[in-house]
């Protein structure tokens, strides 16, 4: 027997156009990166910068386009969740990881 519905994953249907923006925009983001790198007119705390807030707007670029979360059904919001409990774990581990060892450097050498 076929189910009469296709399984619901909260990620909404796959469209070629979201694809395509998707990847136009991480083009775009990573040409700016490297033109500010290339170039080398800015101050280097200004390319970190530049650098940086690229990576983050493809980092939502590639969340929204290519793994297509949403809390537009119940499933998608189960995935937001994850998502958020995901990084909030990593970045414990990683804060808590780099405090320890900030601490073993300073007690070290004092």
């Amino acid at each position: 027997m076929q189910p009469d519905h296709a399984p619901d994953f909260g990620t909404g249907q796959k469209k070629l156009g979201i694809y395509s923006i998707g990847f136009i925009a991480c083009v775009l983001l990573t040409v700016i990166a490297f033109a500010t790198v290339i170039s080398a007119r800015f101050t280097p705390m200004v390319t970190l910068a530049i650098i940086f807030i690229a990576a983050c707007l493809q980092f939502f670029v590639q969340i929204l386009c290519f793994l297509r979360l949403n809390v537009a059904t119940e499933q998608g919001k189960i995935n937001v969740m994850s998502f958020v409990f995901t990084g909030v774990i990593l970045v414990s581990i990683i804060a808590g990881s780099l405090w320890i060892m900030w601490n073993c450097n300073y007690y070290m050498s004092h």
